[in-house]
């Protein structure tokens, strides 16, 4: 399955983060991503992400990464 330009984006912010050694959450029209380890914001901002989706019938547990 090819990745829309959504996902690409996504992937791309998740190796940069990689590289800087950084936490982050990042959502954008189509897709969303996150690596967190300790980031009280990070949390804060998925959980408020999650809540969202829940309210507009999305499932928070999908991965288009899989």
């Amino acid at each position: 399955m090819a990745l829309t330009k959504a996902q690409k984006f996504c992937q791309e912010v998740k190796e940069l983060a990689k590289k800087y050694n950084l936490p982050f959450f990042i959502v954008t029209d189509g897709a969303s991503a996150i690596a967190n380890k300790d980031c009280e914001a990070v949390t804060h901002a998925r959980q408020a992400h999650i809540l969202w989706e829940k309210e507009n019938g999305i499932d928070s547990n999908h991965s288009w990464e899989k």
